[in-house]
């Protein structure tokens, strides 16, 4: 009996402990709310960081991590529905503007790759160019389709990467630099 009552005692210690470990590098609502401040659009920010009980046990660089991981699955996804447009359409100009976005989605896949990379390597400057860079592509994609007849589900995409690249963007500015 008592051995039983001292294993528990130091299991629930030690779980406190990691506990506690754990969640004083957990992201805070004050960090939520410096980082969702910096950003062009506060609100799904706020909706982001808040909905994902991920990112609510992570530290910083988890959530740059989950935030790249999110914005190059949402890239990808649009990268196979572009061409897939690219591929139907029979009308030149849209044809154009379509295979336009195509090239700036395979950047923008490519450049969240080596933005993670930067970020595992806790260089927080390089992650900032790259995602940067990356940002560049659904916007270009959106410029490319204003004379066109848009799919609706790749800007709502392109919309969503961008803002979850300025989450990404804000949050690499809040890491320490490497000396």
């Amino acid at each position: 009996m008592a051995t039983s009552y001292s294993t528990n005692n130091a299991f629930l210690s030690s779980l406190m402990f990691f506990l506690l470990i754990g969640s004083s590098y957990a992201i805070t609502t004050a960090n939520i709310n410096a980082i969702c401040g910096k950003t062009l659009n506060p609100s799904f920010c706020l909706k982001f960081l808040k909905s994902n009980p991920k990112i609510l046990a992570a530290g910083l660089p988890a959530v740059a991590k989950i935030a790249i991981d999110s914005a190059q699955t949402s890239a990808s996804k649009t990268f196979k529905r572009i061409q897939s447009i690219v591929q139907k359409t029979t009308d030149p100009k849209s044809k154009q503007a379509y295979t336009s976005c195509l090239d700036n989605y395979e950047s923008v896949v490519d450049t969240l790759d080596e933005a993670k990379e930067h970020l595992a390597a806790g260089d927080p400057v390089s992650v900032n160019v790259k995602v940067s860079a990356a940002m560049d592509g659904p916007d270009s994609c959106l410029d490319d389709l204003k004379n066109v007849k848009a799919d609706p589900s790749v800007v709502k995409s392109s919309e969503y990467i961008g803002n979850v690249c300025g989450i990404t963007l804000v949050i690499a500015n809040m890491l320490p630099r490497r000396t």
